[in-house]
Order: C-alpha cells, then sequence, then structure tokens
C-alpha cells in the first residue's frame, strides 16, 4: 500500500496518501481524541504515562492488535482514488466525472497509518511496539488529465509537472512507560526506540513532447522520482504528570518526545519510471509499479539533474529532524451515570516532516456506559478551518472508532480503528 502516492494519483494509484490527527487508541478516536483524563492501563503509553501511577490503574491490561488509519483527500473522496487503480477500465464518463472533482490547483493529501502491535501494563509498567508510516503528496490536474483521457494535441499547452511531489516516512518504535504516585501528584516517564525503516522525497522530475518525423507531438513522457534513505536509529522520551483534586475528577499534562533523536542513514537510494503513451491506454498499475521498484540504484550526486539532487538535498536535511515536540494538556470527570465528560488540547511545538495535519487540536467527548456495551461520542477543531466528528464502541474485547474530516480547500477524510483489548476487573489503590 501507498507506493508513492504520484505514481498512486497520477497512473498507478496503489493507495492514496492523506491524512488527519490520527489516535493511537480506538477509545480516544472515539471521544474526538479528548482522553488524556480517561486513560488507563496500556491506554496510558500513548496518551501520558503518569497516569500509570493513579490509584483506579487495572491491575493489568493488554491490547493486541490494533490499527488507525486516517487518510485525507482534496476535492475528491478518498475512495474515488482507490477506485483509480483501475482507470484503464473506466469509461468516459466516468473518468469526466472522476476530473470534474478535481479542483484547478490539483489534488493530494496525507496518510497516518499508526499500528501498535501491542501494549501490554502490569503494575505501574508498560510496554509495547508499533509501526508509523505518514505521507502526503499532491498532483496537478493536467497530469491526472494526461492518465486519464490520454495525451491530446490541442492540450499540449496545459501538461506541466509542477505541484506534484510527495513525501513518505515509516519507522518502528519500540516503548516502555513507569509512573508513580508521589503524595496528590502521579508522575511518568515513557522511553522510545526507534528503529527507521524508510524516508522517501518523490516527484515528476521530467516532462518530454514526442514528435513524430513530421514534427507533429504525438505523445507526453513524464518521469517520476524517489530518493530514498533507509535505516538508522533514534531514541525518544516523553513525561506527564496527572492527579485527581477530588473524586471523579482527573487532570493530566503530557509532553511527547521531550526529547528525541530519530535519524535516517545518509546512503541513498533512487528510483526512476517514465510514463509514456502506452502506460496511459492499459493503464496497468501493477506493471509500473515493478518497473519502478526494479530500477533501484544507489544514488550519485554527481550527474543528477536539479530535480532529482533538490529532492537528495530535503532527504538529508530532514532525515535528522526527528519527531515533534508536542503538548498535550485535559481532563475528564466521571458521573454518577456512568457517563464520562472529556476535553483536551494538544499543540505541536516544534516543526517536522514527521507529523500530524493539524498543529493544534481542541478536543471534547462523552462515553457512556451501558450494560453490554460502551459508546463514544466526540468532536474536534484545529481552531482554524478543519473539523472532526467521532464516534465509538467497546463491546467485549472489540474497540472501534471512526472519523469524518472536513476542512477549508475541498479537503475530505476518515480516520478508523480497531483493537481487540482485555484489562482486569480489579484496579490498584
Amino acid at each position: 500500500m501507498m507506493k508513492h502516492v504520484v505514481i498512486a494519483a497520477a497512473a498507478v494509484l496503489a493507495a492514496v496518501p492523506a491524512s488527519a490527527q490520527v489516535s493511537l487508541n480506538s477509545r480516544a478516536l472515539g471521544m474526538g481524541g479528548a482522553y488524556i483524563g480517561v486513560a488507563r492501563g496500556q491506554e496510558s503509553l500513548h496518551l501520558n504515562p503518569a497516569n500509570l501511577g493513579l490509584p483506579n490503574s487495572p491491575h493489568w491490561s493488554a491490547a493486541i492488535p490494533q490499527l488507525a488509519f486516517g487518510v485525507q483527500t482534496i476535492g475528491v473522496e478518498p475512495g474515488d482514488l482507490w477506485d483509480l487503480r483501475e482507470y484503464g477500465e473506466m469509461e468516459p464518463a466516468e473518468r469526466d466525472a472522476f476530473l470534474a472533482k478535481i479542483p484547478a490547483s490539483g489534488t493530494g493529501g496525507e496518510i497516518d497509518v499508526r499500528a501498535p502491535i501491542f501494549s501490554l501494563q502490569v503494575g505501574r509498567f508498560a510496554v509495547g511496539a508499533g509501526y508509523a508510516l505518514v505521507g502526503e503528496h499532491t498532483v496537478n490536474r493536467s497530469i491526472v488529465d494526461l492518465v486519464l483521457t490520454g495525451f491530446e494535441q490541442s492540450k499540449l499547452a496545459q501538461y506541466n509537472i509542477d505541484n506534484t511531489d510527495g513525501f513518505r516516512a515509516a519507522f518502528f518504535d519500540i516503548h516502555a512507560a513507569y509512573g508513580r504516585r508521589i503524595g496528590p501528584l502521579a508522575l511518568g516517564a515513557t522511553g522510545h526506540y526507534y528503529i527507521p525503516r524508510e524516508m522517501v522525497r518523490s516527484a515528476f522530475v521530467q516532462q518530454d513532447v514526442v514528435t513524430n518525423t513530421a514534427g507533429i507531438p504525438t505523445d507526453i513522457e513524464v518521469t517520476y522520482q524517489g530518493v530514498r534513505a533507509e535505516g538508522g536509529s533514534g531514541f525518544g522520551v516523553d513525561v506527564g504528570a496527572a492527579m485527581q483534586p477530588i473524586p471523579g475528577l482527573t487532570l493530566g499534562v503530557a509532553l511527547d518526545n521531550a526529547f528525541n533523536s530519530l535519524e535516517w542513514n545518509e546512503d541513498l537510494r533512487l528510483n526512476t519510471v517514465t510514463l509514456n503513451r502506452e502506460d496511459y491506454e492499459s493503464g496497468d498499475a501493477e506493471t509500473i509499479l515493478s518497473r519502478y521498484d526494479e530500477s533501484e540504484q544507489d544514488y550519485a550526486d554527481a550527474g543528477a539533474d536539479p530535480q532529482t539532487r533538490a529532492l537528495a538535498q530535503q532527504i538529508l536535511e530532514e532525515r535528522g529532524q526527528g519527531l515533534p515536540m508536542t503538548l498535550r494538556v485535559g481532563g475528564a470527570f466521571a458521573l454518577p451515570t456512568s457517563t464520562t465528560v472529556g476535553v483536551q488540547y494538544q499543540s505541536q511545538l516544534e516543526d517536522s516532516p514527521i507529523s500530524g495535519m493539524w498543529e493544534n487540536q481542541v478536543s471534547v467527548g462523552v462515553q457512556q456506559k451501558l450494560p453490554i456495551i460502551t459508546l463514544r461520542a466526540g468532536l474536534a477543531t484545529d481552531m482554524a478551518d478543519a473539523n472532526m466528528l467521532t464516534g465509538g464502541l467497546t463491546l467485549g474485547p472489540i474497540q472501534l472508532g471512526v472519523a469524518r474530516l472536513t476542512g477549508a480547500g475541498e479537503r475530505n477524510g476518515w480516520v478508523y480503528t480497531f483493537a481487540l483489548s482485555g484489562r482486569s476487573d480489579t484496579t490498584m489503590p
């Protein structure tokens, strides 16, 4: 999934990148992200390690597997881009309808995939491991038109490769946390060991007009390249504090990535694929992806064209920036009616290519426990022009969460989470 969005949106859509503010926890997403005061047990790993020290934390808890997937696009719906994988089989009317949805400035989006492989908490300790993938890409309308309808001589002056670049990063995260209560205050910390997989910068870097013997244009060839850094290492530390000043009320503050050293290796690899009339007409995405993968070679700065060199320079500048420091503060109040209300504010304090779409987020949410099911609902905003409406449920060990994203610039998106989890019926003093 998600080899490259350009190939994805332009001719080889294996999956479209687009993103949102993804919660690692299904319960948290169901409450719109307003979960810092609700998280207990293994959930504290991802929200506030200090909650491990609170008196009503379970004796043990575990979750496996977990998956959080967020995708957001511009103009078109995420499902439309998925259908584009079979663009070679689309009817002319279907292609025209798809093109009509793309804004004049082009389409694109972001993706955020978080997959905690497992999380386990025993007493005041918790451990876990997970995988993360973030990415974004833009594709201008002329490239999509070229791929869907093929080369048309009357549109020759319209074809261009501007605004067709993307980014992708993936890494594993092994982490452990401990929380302890000191008087009325609980303090906690989470340590991370990161295993970087890859960081990629990609773009259409060249456009060539093909002519016949009479000098008449008959085709447009466009070349797509990706420069990739692989492997590396890194460490990180999250810290937090929590307290329960009155029965039922939990307040908390956490600082993610208070220290962070995630860094990719500086050795670079290069992939290249050139698309032409045959590719546009066949719609064979798998063949194009195979050609792209098989083209891999060591990147050499000497002899590289300016566009490719610019991609490599971006990777070298970004490979050591790591994860952004993020502040999270909020609370929750549990009512006698088995209803819990939560609020949370989150702010990204540093710039980083490896981050969610929203720099700031304010969330409110509610959770209602019923005899055999727990229901959740929430609302979040970036305090500008983006909003997220969420819902979720717990049924036995099954945890589900879903969110609908809307924003300015014809943005649309969804977030989905799933997990199997369990915890002890008793809690620690």
